[in-house]
């Protein structure tokens, strides 16, 4: 762990944290020490302020043409005086956003393994394409000693949900950001979740592609970013002119389900959040009725979902080691509840891949539940085995320019 001294000077994280206000302090200081005989250079005191005050704004207005800057709930304004080269990640949704900005090799922790394993089943077809953080991936939960072993330039996570974990509090939150890094993320906007309550005043939700706008700021991305938002409003506008009207569109539950049915969950299909930002856009309509719950899932049984008898099941993580989906099929079709739903009596099961979603997944994620939804306006999704990568659709047959990702990721036509 870093020792610190109250008496030293600004660190390096200041200068990052603060960007050029500490120089320009620094400048002010010096002047104010060497006033001299104040009964005869007054002409000399105001030409030395008014210079300093021109130095200060000048040094002020460099340091904020060359800062990195965003402001984020719950966090308020972040300032860095150059891009962070050393990133920690937690959530699923940062690593992929660093990638999709050509930043992935910045990132060097995040949770869940499994976020490899969907970004690699989505990105097959990309042939420069590289997740630098594969080998960062850790267990859930982290110390407040492992944040300075890493020494990051930046904290991707929400300050409100590190409340929550065991062995943190507004101390140690603080301690990170003054000595190690600053924080930046927006956990609740999930599902706009609340907060924890001495976070909740004034505590603002965002849409994925909003917060994916702020990182890239921090990044100094900001035209990967707008070439991405780009392709992004090109895949919605081809998605709502092709929805069919509301009266002709199928029922829909999302679903956790294992692998051998003995727990399900049901997840929310059009409520705000981030985790549904491939389904919401779909309108499709939620088979149990689009009913309120408290938490991210809802329990239900086998017999809940035969009432509820959708006409298309997607199941969550199926793409991933996470569960086994060709065996999951075949239960469901032996079950004797499972195979009385119209679902699986009419093959419309189908694989989906994670609700921790960056914008990479998200633009995968849309089109391939538009087709499976709506296969007689975008296309047929094509049978999944296990082990399948992504289909390599035709470009005719693509909701997104798919080429014309990986050229940004890689930094081209810009």
């Amino acid at each position: 762990m870093k020792e610190t001294d109250e008496n030293a000077g600004p660190t390096r994280r200041d200068y990052v944290k603060y960007g050029g206000a500490l120089l320009s302090g620094g400048l002010l200081a010096g002047c104010a020490g060497q006033s001299g005989d104040t009964t005869s250079t007054t002409a000399t005191e105001t030409a030395t302020e008014t210079g300093t005050e021109t130095d200060a704004a000048e040094t002020t207005t460099e340091a904020a043409e060359s800062s990195y800057t965003a402001e984020l709930s719950p966090v308020g304004t972040v300032t860095l005086d150059e891009p962070p080269t050393n990133v920690f990640t937690h959530f699923p949704w940062f690593p992929d956003m660093a990638s999709a900005l050509g930043q992935g090799d910045t990132v060097n922790n995040l949770w869940w393994d499994g976020t490899v394993a969907g970004l690699e089943y989505f990105t097959a077809g990309f042939d420069d394409f590289e997740i630098e953080w594969a080998d960062a991936a850790g267990e859930y939960g982290f110390t407040k000693e492992r944040l300075y072993e890493l020494d990051s330039d930046l904290h991707l996570v929400d300050p409100a949900w590190v409340s929550t974990q065991d062995n943190w509090n507004q101390a140690d939150i603080d301690e990170v950001a003054d000595n190690i890094g600053p924080w930046f993320g927006n956990y609740y906007s999930n599902f706009n979740a609340a907060p924890p309550e001495e976070w909740a005043d004034g505590y603002e939700y965002y849409d994925l592609w909003e917060l994916f706008d702020r990182v890239a700021s921090l990044y100094g991305e900001r035209e990967r970013y707008e070439a991405l938002q780009s392709v992004r409003d090109d895949q919605l506008t081809t998605v709502e002119d092709g929805l069919p009207a509301e009266s002709e569109r199928p029922t829909a539950a999302y679903l956790s389900i294992s692998t051998d049915l003995s727990s399900i969950y049901l997840l929310r299909l059009n409520a705000p959040g981030y985790w549904n930002a491939h389904t919401r856009p779909l309108g499709a309509v939620d088979a149990f009725g689009d009913e309120e719950f408290t938490g991210p899932f809802q329990e239900v049984d086998m017999e809940a979902l035969l009432e509820a008898d959708p006409d298309v099941i997607l199941t969550l993580w199926t793409v991933t080691e996470t569960v086994d989906f060709d065996g999951l099929k075949q239960n469901l079709r032996d079950d004797p509840v499972g195979r009385e739903l119209a679902a699986v009596q009419n093959d419309r099961v189908y694989p989906q891949g994670t609700r921790w979603q960056g914008p990479l997944m998200n633009l995968f994620q849309t089109e391939m539940t538009a087709k499976q939804l709506y296969p007689d306006q975008f296309g047929d999704w094509p049978t999944y085995e296990d082990g399948d990568d992504y289909p390599d659709f035709g470009a005719d047959e693509q909701l997104f320019d798919h080429e014309r990702v990986e050229e940004i990721i890689a930094g081209e036509n810009l």
